[in-house]
């Protein structure tokens, strides 16, 4: 049903996928040659990658876990051909560059028909909201953008060097709340294109005020390697809760990593629309638009938001109603959105909002209307994804003309059927226009301050339409969440299960909206003694059947049994073996956070939050 034919190539060329040239990539690489290795299934990461890297001589970058078992490297010249040998090695491949695929309701907007589907209650005033979470993999999002609901993100682009070869060097961040921040535009202008809020003010998206997830895998240039794509949909993965991701990214050839790791996102439940590319080529030759479990999306001209080849061209020349003249073509496109002269986000520093043309514009709308459909169809299995893919693609019209040349006219994206695209809402924040983030500042302690025992951490927050709760964090781990604040907004740290050396704390306040505002503290913790052991935790969130689970694995713990905590709660005394399982807790969404004590003590690890 979705099988195409698929050149496999190297990849050798940055596709341009923006309304705009980008340059080459930024990412300065180390001597030596850049590879993506993928691990076989039996295979423990965390045992291997240090023996892998030091019998290789090579430089960890990225490590997976969860879409992939493996890691990317950068290799001294003469040794493939024995790591490819290796053992433990499934296959090995190049990590080759990727580059971007780049309230007035904006004409693809109207040519899709969402502002006429009373379903979706495109009304000018945020009083619902789309219940779903999706994630922007691209150069970030404006965390502050007032016409976006950004509920979080992750930072793949950082790298920190020292230490010997097979030391980590790349690595995802959500550090503070605000990892993933978009230093470029393009990213933003996706968001919005997605889930602007229809508060009646500058744009609205396809799922209006839909969760948006910010996964920042490339730089301020727009510029990338696989390696940081594959780290990305590998934290998609391991988050859980998120049901739909957009890629308007990509590069020429075939990537089995990138392939292998959309697949297993794919089968955890996570629906995938991408860029077919701007370069009047077939689709089939270009990662990921040729693989056969996203849905890829060509781009429409269209510059009055109606059919019938009328509208007169605006931020370019083209033809009305017909393919764009950049789109790629042929059997690996499933379905056409429009995608030239598109008004969306940019971020506040920017200007708030542009105009701008590609396929990269046209996969945000049809993440938008899979949004719809996730929200309402909670997908959690491969069968359920290509389920949405399938209702997205048979509910299209044919009121276009593909003059590509490929004899093949994709279905065009009408979200106008009510009694399919009827997502689940939730309340919004009222009326929009002119509304501002909170503003939020710590009090107490002070930046700079020494710390011990317990300490109360407080902190003030405004906002003119509201502070709904303040969460506080200690080195991104949350600590507490107030949402009372009637006597100022507060919470508790217990600096005895930390380490006595330098820690951040931050705050970080929500208004009505869903707007945020942080703020941080460095402090020092010194409780004498050494502090004892830490205890480091990692927990993994999943579901079966729909049912919740969390894995947790933890290390560093001394005494003969631990307590796992849930929430703040006591859940269960275990032995201390490292390993525990959680559920199942109920089907759906939500959110948890997790903790692990040496039982009857306070020497506990972090706060770990998850999301399903």
């Amino acid at each position: 049903m979705h099988g195409r034919f698929r050149f496999i190539l190297t990849i050798s060329a940055l596709l341009l996928l923006g309304g705009l040239l980008v340059p080459g990539p930024s990412l300065a690489a180390p001597p030596g040659e850049r590879y993506i290795v993928v691990f076989k299934d039996s295979v423990d990461v965390q045992t291997a990658v240090p023996d892998v890297a030091r019998a290789y001589g090579l430089e960890v970058g990225y490590v997976y876990e969860h879409a992939l078992k493996g890691m990317s490297v950068v290799m001294p010249a003469g040794r493939l051909n024995a790591l490819q040998n290796d053992p433990r090695v499934a296959y090995v491949e190049t990590d080759d560059p990727v580059s971007l695929a780049v309230q007035t309701v904006p004409t693809g907007i109207e040519r899709i028909f969402a502002d006429t589907n009373d379903g979706i209650d495109i009304d000018g005033s945020d009083d619902f909201r789309v219940d779903v979470d999706v994630a922007v993999i691209d150069t970030g999002v404006d965390f502050e953008h007032p016409d976006l609901n950004v509920a979080g993100g992750v930072d793949c682009t950082l790298s920190s060097g020292g230490g010997p070869p097979w030391a980590r060097t790349y690595f995802c961040s959500s550090t503070g709340g605000t990892g993933g921040d978009d230093n470029h535009y393009h990213g933003t202008h996706v968001a919005g294109t997605i889930a602007a809020l229809d508060n009646g003010d500058g744009v609205v998206g396809v799922a209006p005020g839909a969760r948006i997830w910010a996964v920042k895998v490339l730089d301020s240039q727009g510029s990338g390697y696989e390696s940081g794509i594959v780290a990305g949909i590998d934290w998609v993965t391991a988050h859980g809760g998120i049901e739909v991701a957009n890629m308007s990214l990509g590069g020429s050839g075939f990537s089995r990593a990138e392939y292998d790791a959309i697949q297993n996102s794919v089968e955890s439940g996570v629906a995938y629309a991408v860029a077919a590319g701007n370069s009047d080529a077939n689709a089939n030759n270009f990662s990921p638009a040729g693989f056969d479990n996203v849905l890829t999306v060509s781009a429409l001209a269209d510059f009055d938001g109606a059919p019938g080849g009328n509208g007169s061209p605006t931020c370019r020349t083209d033809q009305d109603d017909t393919l764009a003249d950049f789109s790629n073509w042929g059997s690996g496109v499933e379905i056409a959105a429009p995608g030239v002269c598109i008004l969306s986000t940019y971020p506040i520093e920017q200007g708030s909002y542009g105009t701008i043309s590609g396929t990269s514009m046209a996969s945000p709308h049809a993440a938008g209307a899979l949004a719809l459909l996730a929200s309402a169809d909670n997908p959690n299995s491969a069968a359920d994804v290509f389920n949405l893919y399938d209702d997205l693609i048979n509910s299209g019209n044919f009121n276009w003309t593909d003059d590509s040349g490929d004899g093949i006219r994709e279905p065009l994206l009408d979200v106008s059927n009510t009694a399919l695209f009827n997502p689940v809402l939730v309340p919004g924040g009222g009326g929009g226009g002119g509304d501002n983030p909170p503003g939020v500042s710590v009090t107490s302690p002070s930046d700079g301050a020494t710390v011990s025992g317990s300490v109360n951490v407080t902190a003030s927050a405004s906002d003119d339409n509201g502070v709904t709760q303040v969460e506080f964090f200690v080195d991104g781990g949350s600590i507490g969440v107030d949402t009372d604040g009637s006597n100022g907004w507060s919470a508790s740290w217990d600096t005895t299960a930390y380490s006595n050396a330098g820690h951040t704390v931050s705050a970080v306040a929500t208004d009505t909206i869903g707007q945020t505002g942080s703020d941080s503290v460095s402090v020092t913790v010194d409780n004498g003694g050494g502090g004892g052991d830490p205890i480091t935790l990692s927990v993994s969130a999943y579901k079966v059947r729909g049912d919740k689970h969390a894995d947790l694995s933890w290390s560093g713990a001394t005494s003969t049994s631990v307590d796992i905590y849930r929430d703040g709660t006591v859940v269960a005394t275990t032995a201390n073996d490292g390993a525990y399982t959680d559920g199942p807790l109920g089907k759906g969404g939500g959110s948890a956070s997790f903790q692990v004590c040496e039982a009857g003590t306070s020497t506990c690890s972090d706060v770990v939050n998850v999301n399903w």
